[in-house]
């Protein structure tokens, strides 16, 4: 999620692809070396990599580059035709790319895969256009609410109850205030950091079969009912003290310490947290999926990378044999796993290193009913401070304005944005 927020800011340097599409990279040639290109994502990709070098001939070359330098570098060598032979991308932008050409069809290659149905959904999704698949799902991560179990035996609580609906979540929340008082709130947000509240609010419109954009990305879906509950609870949360006033400005960079010190009763934030939790926190948590405001149904945004094969490459077989040995249970368990990151198949979510903590088992499951924004144009909507996303949800739950106008005019804005 981190490396998602700082991504999300330099979505300037995608206009350079316009244009930059050309010819794939010619007759396939012998690989002894394949290129790939990834962003810093915590020695994850290496990894793999490592592992795969040790038991294969063709080796591949890694470069991990600058997250703030990512998207120019890939702008500037999709103009000159210069990619490496495998590409990963903040599934975020997996769209903009597919939209520029920059990865080969691999449709029939995912298809022909036995578990291919056991795939992250929500990245294939984001790396599809037409009904042709481009890359898979590389490293994942996803939004979930986090609680403490503590706090919830204090307030009376049961602790192995986490809220299920928007009511359950302003009662829950409500009681731990009332009980703790003091630096103790009930519930945090990130009021001031547009990625952390896509990442966090939008499946709760997923869940509510409301998605807040529809047709590939192309039409804004905020004026609905979902959208007005969200902003309601977030509001409610935030002028009844539940919240305390320091969420109005959170910006992100300290979005998850308050949970972490044992001082907030709920977040919702993501997996990228649990890991710190098992080693810092002094007291009970638990993981729960973001639900639908009724309760129906509930969701997750999945976020981390996709991996694909660029029109540059002249070595699809040799790549392909890259990717689809990352997918095995081989990589994603002795190699993934073992390092304490998700698999990207849902099939492989209880294995010999999740199953030490039932919450990762939960955690990755969570990944099969998840959400992925889809839009060429995902960051100047919900990443930019000045964006739409942002300064509507902070008119009504910050400043107090009804949500029936603030939806109306987030629907207007981000449509305008989309259509330009």
């Amino acid at each position: 999620m981190k490396r998602a927020l700082a991504a999300m800011a330099a979505a300037g340097a995608l206009v350079l692809l316009a244009g930059c599409a050309g010819s794939g990279g010619g007759d396939e040639e012998s690989a002894s070396e394949l290129t790939m290109w990834v962003r810093p994502d915590g020695s994850i990709s290496q990894a793999l990599v490592d592992e795969y070098n040790a038991t294969h001939d063709t080796q591949i070359k890694l470069t991990v580059v600058p997250g703030d330098s990512y998207l120019q570098k890939v702008a500037t060598a999709a103009g000159s035709n210069s990619l490496p032979d495998l590409l990963a991308s903040d599934v975020v932008y997996a769209p903009n790319y597919v939209d520029q050409g920059l990865y080969q069809d691999l449709t029939d290659r995912i298809e022909e895969l036995p578990f291919v149905d056991s795939l992250v959904p929500s990245h294939l999704e984001a790396a599809s256009k037409d009904g042709q698949m481009y890359a898979v799902p590389h490293i994942v991560d996803n939004s979930l609410i986090l609680y403490n179990k503590d706090l919830y035996v204090a307030a009376g609580l049961d602790p192995e109850v986490p809220p299920t609906s928007f009511d359950e979540m302003y009662e829950q929340a409500k009681a731990i205030r009332d009980s703790a008082g003091g630096d103790t709130y009930g519930f945090y947000f990130a009021g001031n950091c547009g990625g952390c509240n896509l990442y966090t609010l939008t499946p709760y419109l997923a869940a509510a079969d409301e998605p807040p954009l529809m047709e590939d990305g192309a039409v804004a879906n905020l004026d609905t009912q979902p959208m007005r509950d969200v902003m309601d609870l977030y509001q409610r949360m935030y002028e009844e003290g539940i919240a305390p006033t320091s969420s109005a400005n959170e910006d992100g960079s300290t979005w998850t310490a308050g949970f972490v010190s044992g001082s907030i009763g709920i977040l919702p934030a993501g997996s990228f947290v649990m890991e710190t939790l098992r080693q810092e926190a002094d007291f009970e948590w638990g993981v729960a999926p973001l639900p639908a405001p009724d309760g129906a149904s509930s969701s997750s945004f999945v976020g981390g990378d996709v991996i694909g094969v660029t029109r540059s490459s002249k070595n699809i077989d040799a790549a392909w044999d890259f990717i689809q040995w990352s997918l095995s249970d081989e990589a994603q368990v002795d190699v993934l796993a073992k390092i304490g990151t998700w698999p990207v198949r849902v099939d492989l979510a209880d294995n010999e290193y999740t199953s030490k903590d039932p919450r990762s088992v939960e955690a990755v499951e969570m990944l099969a009913d998840g959400y992925t924004a889809k839009s060429l144009k995902t960051g100047e909507i919900f990443n930019e401070s000045t964006g739409p996303w942002t300064q509507n949800l902070r008119a009504v739950i910050v400043n107090g304005e009804d949500s029936a106008t603030g939806s109306a005019a987030l629907q207007e804005s981000v449509q305008k944005l989309l259509d330009d």
